[in-house]
């Protein structure tokens, strides 16, 4: 037997065959001339273009207009006029359309893989799948993928296209060996709630693979290949164990969120775009804790217009009324790099130009955000977050853009709410610090913790020579996390856990001892929270090792 580690997408077991998904590479070599191959590009990306709104249509049926947006975007990747360029600069070597194809698509990817960024990484798998599409066609080759039996798919990365064509039924389990965890295609597997894993360094995936048989441990994000029979034994039994624990948290549903002596709170749901908000609500969350703006951003070739952002911000809030909706206003900078916004090269980029010190040389990008957040605020309950924030003035600047943003509605005859929410993330030693200040010009505090750990630490989180020291259950952090409460409480206005460590096992009955209003964590995660929080008694609680 063979163990192979990874990283979790969907937690789970499969246990069967493996079916290999297998793109071939295309080799190099001599088209019919640059303008001819082009004409070939061209027809191989319309129907592709035909192809992705058929998979709309597809996936809209099956899951939803939210679920099916996806499609949209790789539409537009392959209309992207960069990616044409690319394309036509490689067929100036007289290559085919396919090689050039490929190569084009290899470059944009390597482009988005090398950010630091996990978002902007995951862009290089759609740019990838978008590739491999056109690829397709121009090779006449659109026929798909087809499983035949119940199987555990490998691949190095499946099109969200091909998910959906084929059966759930015959899905086990999925592994994305150099896939990863925010991809498009993964989201789609989460919403799926398919056990799953994505990269695995240094594994090869052959069509020698095609029939084994193996285990897929989501939960350890582990593949074993070739288990011997106690072991399958075992994990059968734990597969059914997992499944007997699922059905037994739907009980959970539609109950508050109460821990063992009555302490209340409320569970969110961390969302990156707006087709994900189907699965917070299939999963019964109580609002939306933290949505991720900038992903609008990141899937534009250019600045999103109001009315743009406005259609993402009022499908969201119209799907969770009257359940609360926090969206964060443009998180770009440090490792979220754009190219239409011209950023400055820095050599600290995560203590540099981003965020809100943008909104503030740029203060017509955040208004045309605020305005969007203010016209979609109509349709249910929208607050508004910002992140980074240090000073005072930062917060007194939030307020007079925001002024700015209603005057103008009301000038222009549109539909908004005048008392919406505003908030802060507090990720900042400064904000921390300063939470007793700044929690009675605010509405609500949201505790951002991976930069919370960082910068109190001084530790680069992307750092992988540092990842072991990387310790948000850090004294340090949890004390200041113990302030910001203690200070939100006083001004009478609520604070927030925004992460996945708002489950973490060990700071889970810490954070409901010292009177956490709300814990925003991933969708699949809510009835499970739930269910642990209920079995909690602060009584028993001892935070001594915390503050």
């Amino acid at each position: 037997m063979k163990t192979y580690q990874g990283s979790r997408v969907f937690e789970g077991y499969a246990l069967g065959k493996l079916a290999v998904y297998k793109q071939e590479k295309v080799e190099k070599s001599f088209g019919l001339g640059p303008e001819k191959e082009f004409e070939r590009f061209k027809k191989a990306r319309s129907e592709t273009v035909q192809a992705l709104d058929a998979s709309f249509m597809e996936t809209l049926a099956k899951l939803g207009e939210k679920e099916a947006a996806l499609f949209e975007t790789h539409k537009l990747m392959a209309e992207d006029l960069d990616f044409e360029d690319a394309v036509k600069a490689e067929l100036e070597n007289n290559v085919t359309a396919e090689f050039a194809t490929q190569s084009a698509g290899a470059q944009l990817a390597d482009m988005f893989a090398s950010m630091d960024d996990a978002y902007m990484k995951e862009r290089a798998n759609d740019v990838r799948e978008v590739s491999s599409r056109i690829i397709s066609f121009l090779k006449k080759d659109s026929s798909g993928f087809i499983i035949k039996e119940p199987s555990i798919i490998i691949c190095d990365d499946l099109p969200s296209s091909e998910l959906m064509k084929i059966d759930r039924k015959l899905i086990l389990g999925i592994v994305f060996v150099k896939g990863g965890t925010n991809s498009h295609v993964s989201i789609l597997t989460r919403m799926l709630e398919i056990p799953s894993i994505c990269g695995i360094d240094g594994f090869e995936v052959t069509k020698e693979l095609e029939g084994e048989y193996a285990i897929l441990d989501a939960n350890k994000a582990q593949l074993l290949i070739g288990p011997e029979s106690h072991i399958v034994t075992d994990y059968a039994k734990l597969k059914n164990q997992y499944e007997e624990n699922k059905l037994k948290l739907q009980a959970f549903k539609g109950k508050p969120t109460i821990s063992k002596d009555g302490k209340k709170l409320e569970i969110y749901s961390n969302i990156a775009s707006s087709f994900e908000v189907e699965n917070a609500i299939k999963n019964d969350s109580e609002g939306i804790g933290l949505f991720r703006s900038e992903f609008i951003y990141l899937d534009n070739s250019t600045y999103p217009s109001e009315e743009e952002q406005f259609e993402h911000y009022k499908r969201v809030v119209e799907a969770m009324a009257p359940r609360q909706v926090i969206i964060r206003t443009l998180d770009i900078g440090a490792d979220k790099k754009i190219d239409y916004f011209d950023l400055p090269e820095e050599d600290n980029p995560a203590l540099g130009f981003r965020s809100i010190r943008i909104c503030k040389a740029r203060p017509q990008i955040f208004l045309t955000q605020l305005q969007a957040l203010y016209r979609a605020s109509y349709y249910g309950n929208l607050a508004i977050m910002v992140p980074m924030i240090i000073s005072l003035s930062e917060i007194n600047f939030i307020k007079e853009m925001a002024k700015q943003a209603r005057d103008n509605l009301k000038a222009r005859g549109l539909l908004y709410k005048e008392d919406v929410k505003i908030g802060i993330m507090v990720e900042t030693p400064s904000a921390a610090i300063l939470s007793d200040i700044f929690a009675r010009e605010v509405d609500f505090f949201s505790i951002g913790t991976n930069d919370l750990t960082q910068y109190t630490l001084a530790l680069d989180r992307v750092n992988p020579n540092l990842t072991a020291q990387f310790n948000p259950r850090h004294r340090s952090v949890t004390r200041l996390i113990n302030i910001i409460c203690e200070n939100a409480h006083k001004a009478g206005i609520p604070v927030g856990i925004c992460g996945e460590l708002a489950r973490d096992e060990e700071l889970l009955p810490f954070f409901v001892k010292i009177g956490i209003d709300e814990l925003s964590v991933s969708p699949a995660y809510t009835l499970a929270l739930r269910e642990r929080i209920s079995k909690i008694d602060t009584n028993e609680v001892d935070i001594s090792k915390f503050i």
